[in-house]
């Protein structure tokens, strides 16, 4: 029911239109110029980036298939042997349909693709809905436009808030819980939504402890005398020998120097099997040049071994010791105890500040876990403590990076004018400048530097990979999620207020639901994930740093091993909080701006479809545990409270003052997102193992012990020799290569 004797027209004539893809746009060039921005430039982009991506294909298939371009056909693995390809269906069907081979891409690459097919199902769901929203809203005519109708008519400013919007968003909001349950039960995940899913959410190897925090004086004699000292009293500790104490060390000078060790002893061997095999020698000018080049260059690699190696056994010499120790147990439940022994001893020593403030070793300050697996953990990043001033430098380095990153991409057009990028004239020239090209380097510069602002949050120095993915996709999300929503409310460019030529009355909300501004949320989904898509099948990490490294070359052999050494992961956070940063982005707009919905749907079908060849036939098997899969669940699932409280808020600013706040059009998406809020409270709890007391009360619940942190750990099953003495494997590594 629209109540249209209390409603007020949003006031947006203020704002303006801050699209990155909107370079010269006052200059006249007729029939295309109305084109190009026809219904917010939805059209333009869809058929410009379409294009690329079709001309970018087709270029590619004829470097790999007609042209055997080994830099665009190997998969890149880091394997010199790497395994037979798996047999699979025609291509055309494989690329039709939505199947999903575990086999080729592993078991956390088949989730991920899992993942964005649940997301699929949503977007259908959206795109019928939204189809129902647009002919509703172009049916009304509260904006006056009858005949002249343009895509602003579709849009929630024509008919206003009513009951159906209500009914639609509870209908997605509930099939939206429905599917990340059956995701979560499906792939073994336990999330807001599958709460009851008996999965394990960390790997941990359960017959070795990692103690962190300890004193960097610390010694394995020290460390093993106070434990027998202090715990003489416990079996476990007294089974512990000098052997079984594992001193943690800063590597992060040491890896760099064995990688580059081991090409050049991989390009000798590589040089010295063909030398052995190429007996006969024809006497031709180019061979004997052939011949002697490669002396020449073998003579620069034995130097090279020579000079690494030393600075290798100089370097091992002096690492000093990060204050992490891992500890060996014969048996789970003899680490267990010691593990509740050390916590038990902590808990007391809180009250005895004499003997706290005594002890060298300092107790109270160590942290006391499973290890996880070697895999697992990041020795590059694994450092010294760092002191109080420099943690703080880091926190400030991160927030001066991620605000100058708002600052500079909430108005990238007016950075682009104020560099002399934009150009001038109405010449061919100028216009295919300003209209393909620079938007084009826009978008994949925006792509880039997305990636490195998001990179400096691994100074933090996350002690596991684990950690460091949740870290980079929640820092991806909101940034990117944060960034469009103050470019909408902004009303002058940022950097303006560093000149001080900017107030409080130049960001405004009710900018949010400026009409423009549903197109251009349309139009950076498209780019983005066209972007994202060339950038994963062009290869361009890799191609970029062959480019860099094929300067310093030496030898045929050197390109032929780096070629084959270079392993790509495919970096789920990132894609992940693409993901989820676009369904939140449409969340928020399918009620203004319904369109949204048709090109979410359409786009992430492309985007599946492009994942799945990607991580088949470019990126090797690799495992990012089970926590990114479950932030992500929950990520949509809190996101997907956009939807109410977009119209939420639309509907009050549109009362003005009146503070009608039984108002039929509030009092429906207040109520879905109160409903909504105690679900995901509820889930939250529920999902960690034990409900709140009152909680329980409230809703007749019995009393219920809380998950143990033991049941949510499973045993890492690895018996890899020196997996947590990375220093003692590169010595045995560089033994058995000299040996050969």
């Amino acid at each position: 029911m629209n109540c249209n004797h209390t409603e007020l027209e949003i006031n947006t004539s203020n704002c303006t239109n801050t699209d990155a893809y909107a370079y010269g746009i006052s200059i006249d060039i007729g029939w295309f110029n109305e084109w190009i921005v026809w219904e917010g430039g939805i059209a333009f982009n869809t058929v410009y980036w379409l294009l690329i991506l079709l001309i970018s294909f087709i270029i590619l298939y004829l470097l790999r298939w007609k042209l055997n371009c080994r830099l665009l056909t190997e998969r890149l693995d880091g394997l010199e042997d790497p395994p037979p390809p798996v047999k699979r269906a025609s291509h055309w069907v494989h690329l039709l349909n939505f199947s999903i081979d575990e086999e080729a891409i592993g078991k956390d690459g088949s989730t991920f693709l899992w993942f964005q097919y649940r997301l699929i199902q949503i977007e259908f769901l959206r795109m019928a809905l939204g189809i129902v929203l647009i002919i509703m809203h172009f049916h009304s005519d509260q904006l006056g436009e009858w005949p002249n109708k343009t895509l602003r008519s579709t849009g929630l400013y024509n008919s206003g808030v009513n009951g159906t919007h209500g009914v639609i968003c509870s209908a997605i909001l509930t099939v939206l819980a429905w599917l990340m349950k059956k995701h979560g039960q499906h792939r073994c995940i336990r999330s807001l939504a599958s709460h009851d899913v008996n999965s394990n959410s960390s790997i941990c190897n359960r017959k070795w402890l990692m103690i962190t925090g300890l004193p960097l004086t610390t010694t394995v004699d020290s460390l093993l005398e106070y434990l027998m000292c202090t715990f003489e009293s416990s079996f476990s500790v007294k089974g512990i020998h000098r052997e079984q104490i594992v001193m943690a060390h800063g590597l992060s000078k040491l890896l760099p120097v064995v990688d580059r060790l081991d090409l050049i002893r991989n390009v000798k061997l590589q040089i010295n099997g063909k030398a052995n095999k190429g007996k006969i020698i024809q006497r031709r000018f180019w061979d004997f040049k052939s011949y002697f080049k490669k002396i020449d260059a073998l003579s620069y690699y034995n130097k090279m071994e020579e000079m690494l190696t030393i600075e290798k056994d100089k370097i091992i010499n002096t690492l000093e010791f990060t204050g992490t120790v891992f500890i060996r147990f014969d048996s789970p439940s003899e680490a267990k105890a010691v593990k509740i022994a050390i916590r038990r001893y902590q808990s007391n020593l809180f009250w005895k500040r004499e003997q706290l403030m005594n002890n060298q070793l300092q107790p109270s300050r160590w942290t006391v876990r499973y290890a996880p697996p070697g895999s697992d953990l990041s020795w590059i990043h694994m450092k010294k403590p760092r002191p109080i001033w420099k943690t703080m430098a880091v926190w400030l380095r991160l927030a001066v990076s991620y605000s100058i990153y708002v600052f500079v991409m909430a108005a990238p057009a007016s950075i682009v004018r104020w560099l002399h990028l934009e150009g001038h004239g109405l010449d061919h020239g100028s216009v295919f400048w300003k209209r393909f090209v620079l938007p084009t380097m826009v978008s994949f510069f925006t792509t880039t530097l997305t990636n490195w602002v998001t990179q400096q949050d691994q100074h933090r120095r996350h002690l596991t990979v684990t950690k460091a993915s949740l870290a980079s996709f929640r820092s991806i999300c909101f940034l990117e999620i944060i960034l469009y929503l103050v470019r909408m409310m902004a009303r002058k460019p940022l950097p303006l207020l560093l000149a001080g030529d900017f107030n409080s009355d130049d960001f405004r909300l009710e900018c949010l639901f400026f009409p423009v501004h549903g197109s251009f949320v349309a139009c950076c989904i498209i780019v983005n994930t066209i972007s994202g898509i060339l950038l994963n099948h062009l290869r361009f990490d890799f191609l970029w740093s062959y480019t860099k490294k094929w300067f310093t070359f030496r030898s045929e052999e050197e390109k032929n091993v780096y070629i084959t050494s270079y392993r790509a992961e495919y970096n789920f956070a990132s894609n992940y909080a693409e993901l989820v940063s676009n369904f939140a982005l449409t969340s928020i707009f399918i009620m203004i701006f319904p369109v949204i919905s048709l090109v979410s749907c359409v786009f992430s079908i492309l985007r599946f479809i492009s994942d799945r060849a990607a991580l088949t036939q470019i990126y090797p098997v690799s495992q990012i545990g089970h926590n990114l899969h479950r932030e992500s669940i929950n990520m949509v699932l809190r996101f997907g409270i956009a939807s109410p409280l977009t119209l939420l808020i639309y509907r009050r600013i549109q009362l003005g003052p009146s503070r009608n706040l039984l108002d039929p059009g509030i009092v429906a998406p207040l109520c879905l997102t109160i409903l909504y809020l105690t679900y995901l409270v509820y889930a939250h709890f529920k999902s960690r193992g034990a409900l709140p007391k009152w909680f329980r009360r409230l809703l007749r619940l019995r009393p219920r012990n809380a998950r143990s942190n033991e049941q949510d750990v499973i045993d890492s099953m690895s018996n890899i020799q020196n997996e947590y003495d990375p220093v003692a494997q590169i010595r045995e590594d560089a033994l058995c290569k000299i040996q050969v």
